[in-house]
């Protein structure tokens, strides 16, 4: 995405925040979205300004959920055999590991949070393992 077209993004998604409507999509709005937004929020519970980083950007494109199961990792995000001891080297996040929330899907999107967490985690584990050798 070009630098301006993100600006002018976040410009305007923070318009929204400040005036609590958002005219793209109407978050806010429904009472699923009242339901799990941050009350402490206002005025609209589901947007907050986006003005304090680190940020980063990646791409998401839609794609179809076709298993709950998946690798098992560690805290780290590092792929574990069956005994529990650690694959060197092999790491997993998104829906190719076991999900973080067990056997449940929370909803559509649930797992691209988790899946941003645990890459950065695999990405800070690798990196500490390359100053160390």
């Amino acid at each position: 995405m070009p630098a301006e077209a993100l600006s002018a993004t976040v410009e305007r998604f923070n318009g929204f925040a400040t005036t609590g409507v958002d005219e793209d999509f109407g978050r806010g709005e429904s009472a699923y979205d009242k339901y799990y937004s941050d009350p402490t929020v206002k005025p609209n519970p589901s947007l907050h300004t986006i003005d304090q980083g680190p940020f980063y950007a990646v791409k998401i494109v839609p794609g179809d959920l076709g298993t709950k199961g998946g690798l098992v990792t560690d805290e780290r995000a590092r792929v574990l055999r069956p005994d529990g001891t650690v694959i060197e080297g092999l790491y997993a996040a998104g829906n190719v590991s076991s999900a973080v929330m067990g056997h449940t899907y929370a909803g559509p999107g649930a797992t691209i949070g988790p899946a941003l967490a645990f890459g950065y985690l695999a990405a800070e584990d690798i990196a500490s393992a390359k100053e160390t050798a």
